[in-house]
């Protein structure tokens, strides 16, 4: 099928001293011809986070050759040195070159020819075969010709032995490749991953007006809709982008001032010129920052018909048309996550890059016509860890300059002579307090970015001298303030946020306070000024003796900013909530306990008031963890992850870790001697059920 202009990748390795990707770790960007001065322990591991390389035994890419493909491998006696050594004794890896090869969509193809020097009938691949047999003989191959890509070639089939590693290039001869075997029996091209993105929460992008990170340079953490000289300019700008070094977060590259124009996808690297971000002339105007959710990507796609005919994605997809879906399409609903169309296929051609929301036709995602041929979301290099981390990032100058520190833990004491003047909530949410040990006027920050003072919540010269991690919550959010003591009196019950009590039509006097559930924010006036305080779930008969203040002036539920995975433990039985049944066998699909601690069967999250299952997210409606019928003390309820009961919401109960369903109800264990011992039920609370107590294990 027809290609269009082929997107430029840049290129990464990350090379650390210890196993497990750990330790201190060297990046690679692009080749260097020479690492044999490099002092490395006899075990290390190796990230190849973009592209496909080389690794050669000795300097200026020579020796013996090592493939690398996107992942995670461990390196230990690279070039097989344990055959010479009769003591088996480790040696420190040693590596003399590392050349990057493959840096772009383009589609790997490769000629085998039966006759030395390309002659004869040849045989085309343009993918990976695992068996080339042919009348039940591997393909007799005397010279090859490699127009594009990285391939392995195994002389037998489903890629066993030692393969040969080839770039592109003619080969006349078996000479030419090393070998002495005339047959090809499997292959195999190393070949792009979809993008990824490293470090989405510390944006950062350098851009110089030369080519080869040369003359004037302008730094941006955010949206610039041009950062190009007017002639009315007197502030620092550029004539043109003539290089690019992305240093952290993904971005958007526009040819035009004000986002229009080409778009270009600018992952964390190094261009050092305008050819290596994929560009169709020099122009480069405007930037803009994604700051977007990257997991579980989700989106649907809208043709041009009267019936609506759609297809939904959730991974890479290099031709649209093979889904049985046009390439014509009118409207995109982005469910999640963070996706980039292209006009061709196999990811070449104009791209679009798209973030969550609903584009009603082709200008609104930046094309002139419908033509979408492929498509492919940007992820998380870790995203499989599905690993949930609070982190803040204090600077000593505003706009995250300066010296910085990081914490992950609750710190109670902040050096004296660090004075913040911005932070970077990088993961969860946080409390800054004015003095030691969480003591003083307090600050409560949600995830993203605070470039001052002002900004965090905090009234000129504020010193911060502590921070907490705010606990996680799975409920949702109710709370209802009193005007009398004691929970007496007019109610006001809220479930969402409220910029002004007053400007809302309600009386503001407020003398006691009931946290029902999740997590509140509550200021002492409104627009959230003033005093903070952060509340979980509670019981404050009275107020004023609680704040010190007779009011509440604003209020604000605080949201997980990410999805949080977990799994659930019985604390008696030791088992984790799982559920038992294939794709195929959902209509009688169960919710038990099982022994297995691995596995997506038993990763749950939090969502709305429901527990859902990751293991089915894509394929059918979301499950859920309701009862099926409607609960009558004492009756045990089996629990099915397809009922469509919705009026059950859950909630984790901190102090005992166990869920209940409207504080009356609590997940529990059916046991007996029947074929369904095993399920997970829900039953009325009884304290002297031990399986009814469940411990939350946050991944």
């Amino acid at each position: 099928k027809e290609h269009g202009k082929i997107n430029a990748r840049p290129g990464k390795i990350i090379l650390y001293d210890e196993p497990n990707c750990k330790g201190n770790k060297t990046e690679i960007w692009g080749n260097v011809v020479d690492t044999s001065s490099w002092d490395l322990p006899p075990a290390v591991s190796i990230s190849v986070v973009r592209g496909g390389w080389i690794m050669y035994e000795k300097p200026q890419f020579q020796g013996k050759k090592c493939a690398l493909e996107e992942g995670n491998f461990e390196l230990a006696n690279l070039w097989k040195e344990e055959e010479d050594n009769p003591d088996k004794e480790l040696k420190p890896v040693k590596f003399g070159s590392v050349r990057r090869v493959v840096r772009d969509y383009g589609v790997p193809k490769i000629d085998l020819f039966p006759e030395e020097k390309a002659e004869g009938k040849s045989v085309t691949f343009q993918d990976a075969s695992d068996d080339t047999r042919m009348y039940g003989k591997p393909i007799k191959t005397q010279s090859i010709i490699i127009s594009s890509g990285l391939w392995l070639i195994y002389s037998k089939p489903f890629f066993e032995g030692v393969p040969s590693i080839l770039l592109p290039g003619g080969y006349p001869n078996l000479e030419a490749w090393e070998t002495k075997e005339p047959y090809v029996g499997s292959l195999l091209p190393i070949t792009m991953g979809a993008p990824v993105v490293e470090e989405p929460q510390e944006p950062m992008i350098e851009i110089f007006e030369k080519a080869y990170f040369t003359g004037k340079s302008c730094t941006f953490c955010s949206d610039a809709r041009t950062f190009i000289t007017r002639k009315d300019a007197k502030t620092l700008s550029l004539r043109t982008a003539g290089s690019i070094k992305v240093l952290g977060g993904c971005w958007v590259g526009y040819e035009k001032e004000g986002f229009h124009g080409h778009q270009y996808l600018l992952e964390e690297g190094m261009y050092q010129d305008w050819t290596e971000w994929g560009g169709y002339n020099d122009g480069l105007k405007s930037l803009h920052l994604i700051r977007a959710d990257f997991t579980d990507p989700r989106m649907i796609l809208f043709d041009d018909t009267d019936c609506g005919e759609s297809v939904e994605v959730t991974e890479t997809v290099p031709d649209i048309e093979l889904t049985g879906y046009g390439t014509t399409t009118k409207s995109i609903h982005v469910l999640s996550g963070v996706w980039v169309a292209y006009e061709n296929v196999d990811y070449s051609g104009a791209q679009y890059i798209l973030e969550k929301g609903f584009y009603r036709n082709c200008e609104d995602w930046g094309a002139s016509d419908y033509k979408i041929s492929s498509v492919q979301p940007v992820l998380l290099v870790r995203e499989e860890k599905l690993h949930s981390q609070a982190k803040i990032k204090l600077y000593t100058e505003s706009k995250f300059s300066g010296s910085s520190v990081s914490y992950e833990d609750n710190q109670g004491a902040i050096p004296e002579s660090f004075k913040s003047l911005s932070c970077r909530i990088l993961g969860g949410s946080w409390v800054l307090y004015e003095g030691e040990e969480y003591t003083g006027n307090s600050y409560v920050l949600q995830g993203g970015e605070y470039s001052t003072l002002t900004a965090m919540g905090c009234p000129p010269n504020t010193s911060i001298r502590s921070v907490k991690k705010v606990p996680l919550v799975f409920s949702e959010p109710l709370i209802s303030l009193y005007n009398l003591e004691c929970f007496e009196g007019k109610e006001i019950e809220l479930t969402t946020e409220m910029q002004s009590i007053l400007a809302n039509g309600f009386n503001n006097h407020t003398l006691s306070v009931h946290v029902k559930g999740g997590m509140w924010v509550v200021y002492e006036h409104s627009n959230y000024r003033g005093q903070q305080w952060l509340l979980e779930t509670i019981e404050i008969s009275n107020w004023p003796k609680y704040s010190g203040v007779q009011h509440v002036g604003s209020l604000c539920p605080i949201r997980q900013q990410k999805r949080i995975y977990f799994k659930l433990k019985n604390g008696e039985l030791n088992q984790y909530l799982s559920v038992m049944g294939d794709i195929g066998e959902l209509k009688t699909g169960r919710v038990v306990l099982s022994d297995k601690a691995e596995g997506i069967q038993n990763i749950w999250y939090y969502e709305a008031g429901f527990i859902k299952n990751k293991k089915h997210i894509y394929i059918f409606p979301v499950p859920k963890l309701p009862i099926m019928g409607v609960p009558t003390p004492p009756q045990k309820k089996v629990l099915s992850v397809l009922s469509k009961v919705s009026f059950l919401y859950w909630s984790l109960i901190s102090s005992a870790l166990c869920f209940s369903f409207r504080e009356n109800w609590k997940l529990d264990y059916k046991g007996g001697n029947a074929f369904d011992r095993d399920n997970v039920v829900i039953y009325n609370i009884n304290e002297e059920r031990p399986t009814q107590l469940w411990t939350v294990e946050i991944l």
